[in-house]
């Protein structure tokens, strides 16, 4: 009886926890129709893959990425009326501590991760 290895690279998304900057300007009145402390974003990474949600269109959104030395190596604007997600490759950064920020309107959200 032949014996069969089979090896697969498993890969799972981590998430990031998104929260509102507090580098950002004093927040804005918002109109009665959004509750305060919705954060209508998520995002992912996997690897080296980011991936970020947004769960209603917010109109154009920038979402940028740093690194430990606060510089910026990715950025991409996108139009959330269009598509609600934006995917990053961030295949060419080193491994270490990553910053992204996402801002649309007067909103700026930030969220931590790591690439291995």
């Amino acid at each position: 009886m032949a014996g069969f290895l089979i090896l697969a690279q498993v890969s799972f998304a981590t998430d990031i926890i998104i929260r509102k900057d507090s580098q950002s300007p004093p927040p804005q009145p918002m109109p009665n129709s959004v509750t305060i402390g919705d954060i209508p974003v998520t995002a992912t990474i996997d690897n080296t893959d980011l991936t970020v949600y947004f769960d209603w269109a917010v109109g154009d959104a920038i979402v940028t990425v740093y690194n430990s030395a606060n510089q910026v190596v990715s950025q991409q604007t996108v139009d959330t009326s269009s598509t609600l997600e934006v995917a990053m490759s961030l295949s060419n950064q080193s491994s270490g501590d990553y910053v992204v920020r996402i801002s649309y309107g007067t909103t700026h959200l930030i969220g931590d991760f790591q690439i291995e």
